[in-house]
């Protein structure tokens, strides 16, 4: 047999005892690529609604063949039937779905949390079209959204998630001693339990500016019953959105910290979703 190639110096899982088929490799990075798709596809860090369906499925690949080391040398060939090829690569789809959607879940809290600001502010005059889909949007909760992202990137939650994948594959091994749906159950109560941390973060963030919002409804429904000759309906909704306006500028310190203090708990929920999909 030839002396393998310089790349296998870089990469030995290429020259398992002699040349990888197109086909074993193939296989494998559809393995692999069934549980990071939809990590990018979730995930607003990658990019979200916003890129194109062929953008994030393109990143989901290439984050599948850095993981190939990990899942090449668990794919061989004649250990499964179709059935157990076809329940195993399921499973790794329910695998990437659940670390998706707990990931993405911090960066829906951000922008449902500006979208409860607009709400009390005036949805009427806080909702505009997006430029980009022509649906309407919340300004708020896109800031929002935004300052989650940034938060995301400088402490190093990029890293937290791409550490958390790649540790997946010892945890979770892609063949564990056959096809096994058994972390359904668990993934259940941990996909309910994020969405009750996601519903708190959303009004923890904007807990401060719907409190003020409703002083100032408050205010207004006193100084319209001791001066009711004085126009306040008609400058109620203008200075509710101005007032939520200032709030949200003077208030985002106050939210950056609040989503830097809860990165942590993000970070901790990405790594049991991996880990609920551990067989028994």
């Amino acid at each position: 047999m030839a002396p393998p190639p310089p790349l296998a110096t870089f990469a030995p899982w290429l020259w398992p005892e002699g040349a990888a088929t197109s086909t074993a490799i193939a296989g494998a990075v559809g393995l692999a690529a069934a549980r990071t798709v939809p990590l990018a596809w979730l995930v607003p860090a990658f990019g979200g609604p916003r890129v194109a369906a062929p953008v994030r499925i393109g990143l989901g690949v290439l984050l599948a063949l850095l993981c190939l080391p990990a899942v090449y040398p668990a794919v061989a060939p004649g250990t499964l039937g179709p059935v157990g090829w076809a329940l195993v690569g399921a499973r790794e789809l329910l695998v990437g779905a659940t670390v998706g959607f707990c990931a993405a879940a911090m960066f829906a809290a951000a922008a449902a949390a500006g979208r409860l600001v607009d709400l009390a502010r005036g949805a009427t005059v806080a909702e505009i079209l997006s430029p980009v889909s022509g649906a309407r949007t919340s300004p708020t909760g896109e800031l929002y959204l935004l300052v989650a992202m940034l938060v995301f990137f400088e402490l190093g939650g990029l890293r937290v998630l791409a550490t958390a994948l790649g540790r997946s594959y010892e945890a979770v091994p892609i063949v564990p001693g056959g096809a096994s749906l058994a972390g359904l159950r668990p993934a259940a109560a941990l996909v309910i339990g994020c969405v009750a941390k996601l519903l708190e973060s959303a009004v923890g963030l904007a807990a401060p500016v719907l409190v003020a919002m409703w002083l100032a409804d408050a205010a207004l429904g006193v100084l319209a019953r001791v001066a009711p000759q004085l126009p306040i309906g008609l400058a109620a909704v203008p200075a509710k959105a101005l007032l939520g306006l200032g709030l949200v500028l003077l208030g985002l310190g106050a939210v950056d910290a609040a989503l830097a203090a809860g990165m942590p708990g993000w970070a901790a929920l990405w790594q049991r979703a991996f880990a609920v999909w551990r067989g028994p």
